[in-house]
């Protein structure tokens, strides 16, 4: 018969076993007479999620064990029933239970101990009281514990929750002694011995006086919380990081208080044996156990290393890109060396005219007779021709000296040469032309990446400075939000923008919750920038940054020329950072597919120029060369605007493109339009315009097609005034249509109007 292997789940043992110690301690702990602490944790172990039997189970024997009497057993039983009740209940309604519930729950069982004890008015109250702080203070506890099961970096208000509920441990403590063996001891010396040895000193003095807190409140003296307080101390001062050491300076520092200070003499099973009992449990536990207390309690020394690793990389990466950033500078002066002088007009002559001469007449029959008869004039007479051929394209018979059609018997051979070699000069000066573009296209480009190197290395040597106390106050938020938070990283950078990354899984669809929290605990607006998961886990990557003043709502409104499928407009609206916007217009020449073909290329070409961060004139510039060596005539205007939401400014870029519109509380200010289209010469030079922006501004961007149906400025500006909406899709929808009415409802050419406004956030 093939044996069952039972497989033991020791996590779950231990657990529950803890849970059962605390409701035995917190059930015999009693503060002026008053012991309301073992109900007020049976419902918050209810609320976090504990098993509902066993904490019925070990409710009722912890309150029997403590207090045997009908009375209490009635008591407890009521408690345990309500708190069942509720908790199926909301299990049944498949809801989970809010904190108001349950504290009216509370209430609710002790509506027995309420009948005994109503006489007692007013310790009832101070018991009703008593409960309802205590069951807070086991929520956030119970909360901390089993949601934040990885780091136990606490708030103020948390720390202050854990020393009250070790206080309490103390008083529950205190009076238990097993054949004068003092438990309380016992568990008092293993919180000293695991904390000094985990190098937390401040933690050590902090649980240590609040658990001779408790230990002073159920004698009556302060002796206790003296003693333990003075022995903590010691110990953290004088004991090194190694097990033996510690134990035996404490155990030297028990003694020395205790003969010295209180001369209460060495009670060899009261004293020594507690002391002797946690420290051999003590040495028996792991090493990588301790590590990783050390890692839940506080900051943990890995963690502020890899802080300060973020600088210092941050350094070096600033480094690394300023060499590179001279690398591309090198690079451009080297592409700017390559590009060929373009020979000027007298020294194209003399090369064709020598051309001309070693090929025509070198091997001419007549040339001793041409030379001596012409001598110096035969070369100004080849000089003319070559130089008529130059400017004119092409020379003719009719443009041969006299003196020379008389005497050169290959005249049409000579023509035909001198028009073929120039021919062939224009195209090679036509190819070079574009080769030096290309030379002078790559030059700038890597001008452009030198600099952008150079300007990100300048924003990345900063020191990021970080701010420990809050992330711990916003993990303990999402907690209490059900969001399981592993970590949190705030840190502020140069421009004093403060930024978060979250480290966190059950992160609700609404991502508003995780914004609400971040904006209430750093009393600043963030939004949530992007959700990345972490590879192999069920966590994810929430960035954050500080959101701006103001934002943006858009409207698009557009049409193709009567006949054609296709609109030879393109227009682009897209986010380059946090808070500026790019939008653009872009009119291919024509209409039809291959505008909008040509208009798309431009416009895409744009796009990632500006998403790499490039500066307009870098943009325009290589954008233009790219067209400009396509040699194929194809133009494109272009109308650009650039909202600086944080700065509040509005960079107007117009190539070729017409005018534009700002509408400000009724009044309209003019974008004048102007410079030739993109492609058209190899420079170019675009109108450029700055102005400030501000709430409820309206920019108003069109196509030609929309300002020639108004035929004049003054006719939409009249138009756009008379407009009572603000909404920009309601906008560009009415100028549209009124472009098409005064053309007679028909489109003469592609017609499109791109509105923007901006607008205060709350």
């Amino acid at each position: 018969m093939e044996k069952v292997k039972i497989k033991f789940n020791y996590k779950f043992i231990l657990k529950y076993l803890a849970i059962f110690f605390v409701c035995l301690v917190i059930a015999n702990a009693k503060v002026a007479g008053l012991s309301p602490f073992l109900f007020a944790f049976y419902f918050a172990c209810l609320f976090v999620g504990f098993d509902e039997k066993i904490l019925a189970v070990f409710t009722l024997c912890s309150g029997v064990v403590t207090d045997i009497s009908l009375e209490n057993f009635f008591v407890t039983l009521t408690v345990v029933a309500v708190g069942l009740a509720f908790y199926y209940i909301h299990r049944l309604a498949k809801k989970r239970m809010h904190l108001i519930t349950l504290f009216i729950a509370y209430l609710v069982s002790l509506v027995t101990h309420i009948y005994y004890n109503y006489i007692q008015f007013q310790n009832l109250i101070y018991y009703i009281l008593l409960g309802l702080i205590s069951l807070y203070v086991f929520i956030v506890v119970m909360q901390v514990m089993c949601l934040r099961k990885n780091c136990f970096k606490l708030t103020l208000d948390e720390s202050i929750c854990f020393l009250f509920m070790v206080a309490l441990l103390g008083v529950g403590l205190a009076p238990i002694n097993i054949f004068n063996f003092s438990l309380c001891r016992l568990v008092l010396m293993m919180f000293i011995f695991m904390f000094i040895s985990i190098g937390s000193p401040t933690l050590t003095m902090s649980l240590t006086l609040a658990f001779t807190l408790g230990i002073s409140l159920s004698e009556y003296s302060l002796l206790p919380m003296a003693e333990f307080a003075l022995v903590a101390m010691m110990g953290s001062v004088f004991a090194q990081p190694h097990k033996f050491k510690i134990l035996l300076m404490t155990i030297i520092a028990d003694v020395f208080v205790r003969l010295y200070f209180f001369d209460k003499g060495i009670d060899l099973l009261y004293t020594l044996l507690p002391i002797v009992v946690a420290g051999l449990v003590y040495i028996l536990i792991p090493n990588k156990w301790l590590n990783s207390l050390a890692d839940l309690v506080y900051v943990k020394k890995s963690e502020m290393s890899s802080r300060n690793l973020i600088n210092t990389t941050r350094k070096s990466i600033r480094k690394r890109m300023s060499e590179l950033s001279n690398v591309f500078l090198d690079m451009k002066q080297l592409h700017l060396n390559m590009v060929k002088r373009e020979l000027n007009k007298q020294e194209l002559i003399a090369m064709l005219t020598r051309e001309v001469m070693n090929s025509c007449c070198k091997d001419c029959l007549d040339k001793n007779r041409c030379t001596r008869s012409l001598g110096t004039d035969n070369k100004s007479n080849l000089e003319l021709l070559v130089e008529i051929a130059v400017t004119k394209g092409r020379v003719t018979l009719l443009d041969i000296p006299a003196s020379l059609s008389n005497r050169c018997g290959k005249m049409n051979n000579l023509i035909t040469l001198i028009n073929r070699l120039s021919d062939e000069y224009r195209q090679y000066k036509n190819m070079m032309a574009d080769i030096n573009n290309v030379k002078v296209l790559l030059a700038d480009q890597m001008g452009a990446v030198s600099k952008l190197l150079l300007n990100l290395g300048e924003e990345i040597d900063t020191n990021v400075t970080f701010d420990i106390a809050r992330e711990n106050k916003i993990i303990s938020r999402l907690l209490s939000q059900n969001i399981e938070c592993k970590e949190v990283l705030l840190y502020t950078e140069k421009n004093n923008e403060l930024s978060a990354v979250i480290v966190a899984k059950s992160i609700p669809s609404n991502n508003l919750i995780i914004e609400k929290v971040l904006t209430e605990t750093l009393k600043s607006p963030m939004r949530i920038s992007s959700i990345r998961p972490v590879d192999d886990t069920d966590y994810n990557t929430v960035t954050l940054h500080t959101r701006s003043k103001y934002d943006c709502v858009f409207g698009l409104a557009s049409t193709n020329k009567s006949g054609n499928e296709e609109c030879g407009d393109c227009h682009s609206i897209i986010r380059l950072g946090a808070d500026r916007f790019l939008l653009a217009l872009c009119d291919g020449m024509g209409s039809g597919k291959s505008a909008h073909k040509m208009s798309a290329m431009t416009l895409g070409l744009i796009e990632d120029f500006y998403k790499v961060g490039f500066d307009n004139e870098i943009v325009l510039e290589s954008v233009n060369k790219l067209l400009a060596i396509n040699n194929q005539e194809s133009y494109s205007t272009l109308d650009v605007c650039l909202l600086d939401l944080n700065h509040e400014i509005a960079d107007f870029i117009k190539v070729g493109a017409p005018y534009g519109l700002i509408k400000r509380e009724g009044n309209i200010e003019l974008i004048e339009g102007g410079a030739l289209p993109i492609g058209a010469l190899d420079a170019i030079r675009p109108a450029v315009y700055k102005t400030t922006i501000s709430t409820k501004d309206i920019v108003i961007l069109a196509t030609d097609g929309i300002t020639d149906a108004f035929v004049t400025q003054e006719n939409l500006i009249e138009y756009v005034s008379k407009l009572a909406t603000n909404n920009p899709q309601t906008l560009a929808e009415s100028i549209l249509a009124e472009a098409l009415h005064l053309n007679g409802m028909s489109a003469k050419d592609d017609m499109t109007v791109l509105v923007a406004r901006t607008y205060l956030k709350n």
